[in-house]
């Protein structure tokens, strides 16, 4: 491109008021750097943009052209500027978020309708997929966020812990009587157990507990959702490995009881993660600080 853009936004004003005094004037610069740089750009391009007269300049038909692209450049760079405002203002954007289906249900959607309600204008598109499928997307640069939960190793991703969550054993008070469990440890011995998937982060979590403790279980049922485990659960089929903030309303009515085992399975996270390698949109950070903030008293 030959000159610069600001000789081209020079060019366009003395166009459009026709009149170099005017065009100084809305530019707060003086009458001689304005005709200094019409000069400039004419040499630049080799060809004469205005015929001078008393009465002030006219576009050459060359000039014309000219003012017409420059026109169409500016307005959208314009355009751009706006557009960028909005998005500061949070007036706009959008937002691509990676999430397993119980998190979804349990974690993200019980906070996305205050958020939305606070910036309407922000829209969000949901990606449901697994944990590793969501790492893999923000490699891919097809989310912008992913909410997992912890562990993982993450040396790729920021990672921002939201909130803890517990791992217990839960079945049904009858189950429990029925296979006459009194001991806190007699479920690994005596009654059948229900699982996530090898696959599932959630169960690699429950296994090294259970590695590290000596314990060893068969699942009868491996499945990947946690909704059907609590489901089957209620049913009495078995123990269910679930996590607890996502059974309140069960263990609340003694739908669901917790089994207590010595030791403890430790608590975790769940977290918020991106790419080290992009930076967050406006939008995307704004999500980011909501969530930290709605959910900053359950770390």
């Amino acid at each position: 491109m030959n000159g610069d853009l600001e000789l081209y936004r020079i060019f366009h004003t003395v166009a459009y008021y026709k009149n170099i005094s005017r065009a100084a004037e809305a530019l707060y610069i003086s009458q001689p750097a304005v005709s200094k740089s019409i000069q400039k750009l004419e040499n630049a391009i080799g060809v004469k943009l205005f015929m001078r007269s008393s009465r002030g300049v006219t576009l050459t038909s060359e000039g014309k052209i000219l003012y017409d692209y420059i026109k169409k450049a500016l307005d959208v760079i314009s355009d751009g500027e706006n557009i960028l405002t909005q998005l500061k203002n949070k007036d706009q954007g959008t937002i691509t978020i990676g999430v397993s289906t119980t998190l979804c249900k349990n974690f993200l959607l019980p906070h996305l309708k205050p958020f939305m309600n606070k910036y309407p204008e922000i829209q969000i598109k949901i990606i449901n997929n697994t944990t590793l499928d969501t790492l893999a997307h923000i490699d891919e640069e097809v989310i912008d966020l992913g909410i997992v939960s912890h562990p993982l190793t993450l040396p790729s991703y920021h990672y921002i812990d939201v909130a803890i969550i517990q791992d217990i054993f839960v079945a049904t008070k009858s189950y429990l009587t029925s296979i006459n469990v009194i001991a806190p440890n007699d479920i690994f011995s005596k009654c059948k157990f229900m699982l996530l998937e090898t696959s599932n982060i959630t169960r690699q979590y429950l296994d090294q507990y259970l590695i590290e403790n000596n314990i060893f279980i068969k699942p009868e049922i491996e499945i990947s959702n946690m909704d059907f485990l609590i489901e089957f659960a209620k049913l009495g089929l078995g123990i269910s490995a679930v996590i607890k903030n996502f059974v309140t309303q069960e263990l609340n009515t003694g739908t669901l009881v917790e089994i207590p085992v010595i030791p403890s399975i430790p608590s975790r996270s769940i977290g918020i993660i991106f790419s080290k390698k992009t930076s967050l949109s406006i939008a995307a950070q704004t999500f980011l600080e909501y969530y930290k903030t709605a959910l900053g008293n359950t770390l």
